[in-house]
């Protein structure tokens, strides 16, 4: 069920209310996890962000984390270690610049290289490590975005539940998988449905 959550003044996000039970199962809250959705403004030179505290189970949570392994870390190993790979060879053979402004050119070159071939390479092990987890995992792997799209998104996700900020509509749209936290989520913040 998709909810909507109006923002009336940007620099000042609201802050919802969740019922005191996990998002994803419903069973008895044990932890709090964070959903934070970037508001695009800047409010006395720091970004201003709607933060959100979403009531997890204990199980819940441990497999929130164990999704952010298989997705993130294997991004960021396989990246940098790529990353690394193609800097040294690319700032080794690059041509020395003649001038005091192109004497760094070979780091910069090579450091332009690697973190081109970190993003992909990174991005391209990700995604074959999510094609393995996908029997365990099942669709909370595949529904979330590859780590480097993610980045780029004005969105967060956890199990049962993803966010998105609207800026046009001046809406953060919560998507709940269990429609009687979605329910019970409009009640308490007197939302219309």
């Amino acid at each position: 069920m998709i909810v909507e959550v109006p923002i009336h003044d940007i620099k000042n996000p609201p802050v919802p209310m969740f019922p005191e039970r996990c998002v994803n199962c419903g069973k008895p809250k044990d932890e709090n996890l964070g959903l934070t959705l970037d508001m695009d403004i800047q409010k006395r030179s720091k970004p201003v962000q709607m933060r959100m505290s979403v009531p997890m189970c204990k199980e819940c949570a441990n497999r929130e984390r164990s999704i952010a392994k298989v997705t993130l870390v294997p991004f960021l190993i396989a990246g940098l270690l790529i990353g690394i790979a193609v800097f040294i060879p690319v700032a080794i053979f690059s041509p020395e610049g003649t001038t005091p402004q192109t004497l760094a050119f070979p780091l910069v070159l090579g450091g332009f290289a690697g973190l081109i071939a970190g993003s992909i390479g990174g991005t391209v092990v990700e995604f074959f490590v999510r094609l393995l987890a996908t029997p365990v995992f099942g669709k909370l792997v595949t529904r979330r975005p590859l780590t480097i799209f993610g980045l780029y998104s004005n969105g967060d996700e956890l199990i049962g539940i993803s966010a998105r900020f609207l800026r046009k509509e001046k809406i953060a749209q919560l998507e709940f998988e269990n429609d009687e936290i979605a329910r019970e989520f409009i009640k308490i913040n007197a939302l219309e449905k």
